[in-house]
């Protein structure tokens, strides 16, 4: 089944619809633009129209996407500003929006990082050696992007208290 080529105006029609339900990144609209059939600098010209209009904003992306993937899913700071710049999101932007979440935040990433890798630990099988339990919690941490020495020390907190 051929997929209808979508015409700038329908393009933008629809585009400006999908953006007033959610907050999404420029990259995402040209990668649906490219799908519709619509690339280079028609594409652009899109995204920048509704940039424009007030449709899409980078900064507003930016706060909305930190806050939901640290409440939500868990990440720290370090996953979030990769995850960022891969949706080319210009830096100035993930600083504000990182420092906002610091502000805001009721708990620290100390605390925030303790907390899910206590979570982890209970799905942990209760045979699995104390070095390999500490070695998984601390990939664990790591790639949910907190800092090293935050998951080091919640990592040897935990560790110790199940002595």
């Amino acid at each position: 089944m051929t997929q209808k080529v979508l015409t700038p105006k329908e393009a933008v029609a629809r585009l400006a619809s999908y953006c007033a339900t959610s907050e999404h990144a420029p990259l995402e609209l040209l990668k649906k633009l490219q799908r519709w059939g619509i690339e280079g600098n028609e594409a652009e010209e899109i995204v920048e129209q509704l940039k424009a209009e007030g449709f899409v904003d980078e900064k507003r992306f930016a706060v909305a996407f930190v806050r939901d993937k640290y409440r939500f899913n868990g990440w720290g700071p370090l996953r979030l500003r990769d995850e960022l710049r891969c949706l080319r999101i210009p830096s100035r932007y993930i600083d504000e929006a990182l420092a906002e979440l610091e502000e805001g935040e009721h708990c620290s990433p100390r605390e925030q990082v303790l907390t899910m890798l206590r979570k982890k630990l209970r799905t942990l099988p209760a045979s699995l050696e104390r070095r390999k339990v500490k070695d998984r919690l601390m990939r664990y941490g790591l790639y949910r992007g907190y800092e090293y020495e935050d998951v080091r020390e919640a990592v040897g907190y935990l560790m110790e208290e199940d002595i």
